[in-house]
C-alpha cells in the first residue's frame, strides 16, 4: 500500500470512529490527533487507544489490557488483525460495548 492510500484509509477510519463516539458524548471523552485517538470512559476511567503505525502501515488498538495490530486487506476492504483473526470495527465495538455496558455496533 502506498503512503497516500494508507493516509486516506486512516483518515476514513478515524472519521468513522469519531462519528460513533459522538453518539456517546455523555459517557465518553476522546482526544483526537492525526495519529492517535485516546478514548476515556466516564464511569470506569478505562481507556482505549487507537494509533497509526506509519512505518509498517498498520493501525494499533489497545484496550481492556489487550492490544491488536491491524493491516488493511485490499481484497476485502477491511482492517484485519491476523494474529487474533478479528476485524477492526467489530473489535472496537466489542471494547466499547464492554466499557459502556450497552451494545455498540458499526453496522
Amino acid at each position: 500500500m502506498e503512503n497516500k492510500e494508507y493516509f486516506k484509509r486512516v483518515s476514513e477510519l478515524f472519521e468513522r470512529v469519531e462519528e460513533k463516539l459522538d453518539q456517546f458524548e455523555d459517557e465518553i471523552d476522546y482526544d483526537p490527533t492525526p495519529d492517535k485517538l485516546m478514548v476515556s470512559f466516564e464511569k470506569n476511567n478505562k481507556k482505549i487507544v487507537i494509533n497509526t503505525q506509519r512505518a509498517i502501515k498498520e493501525i494499533w488498538l489497545a484496550g481492556n489490557s489487550r492490544g491488536w495490530h491491524f493491516k488493511f486487506q485490499q481484497d476485502k476492504e477491511i482492517w484485519f488483525a491476523n494474529a487474533e483473526q478479528e476485524e477492526f470495527y467489530q473489535c472496537l465495538a466489542d471494547l466499547l460495548s464492554d466499557n459502556l455496558g450497552q451494545e455498540v455496533s458499526f453496522n
